[in-house]
């Protein structure tokens, strides 16, 4: 299982890396993470990024998390893979609008960090019981 990781600060990805490290380490789950999101829509566009799972920002500085989502929706290799968002935007707008464009999970970086853990391994476990 292939899982992407998009969020344009370094101490969220940081946080994230040792959060999966346990999970990496139980599953045979290959982790990528990203902070350029123009590089990320480059990769979507060409067809190369590969992955199961899509975790992402909808905050990123050049290219927002929603209109990568949007992006990989219209592309048939992306357009059935989840997406998750990552982001302190929790409001019922924001949900409704991720959910017409294809965001299937919400992920809130202002919880504790055990919570965050245990939010993020339910959510990969899950995907990963579903693609296997």
């Amino acid at each position: 299982m292939k899982i992407v990781f998009i969020d344009n600060s370094t101490i969220v990805l940081d946080t994230l890396k040792v959060l999966v490290a346990e999970i990496i380490d139980s599953m045979v789950i290959d982790c990528q993470f990203f902070s350029d999101s123009n590089e990320v829509k480059k990769m979507i566009e060409d067809e190369v990024l590969e992955y199961d799972l899509l975790f992402l920002d909808t905050k990123l500085l050049d290219v927002t998390g929603y209109e990568i989502a949007i992006l990989a929706k219209k592309i048939n290799k992306y357009k059935d893979k989840p997406i998750v968002a990552i982001t302190t935007e929790y409001t019922q707008e924001a949900q409704e609008m991720g959910k017409r464009i294809g965001i299937q999970g919400w992920l809130v970086k202002s919880i504790v960090e055990d919570n965050l853990q245990s939010s993020l391994c339910e959510i990969i476990e899950n995907i990963y019981a579903e693609v296997h």
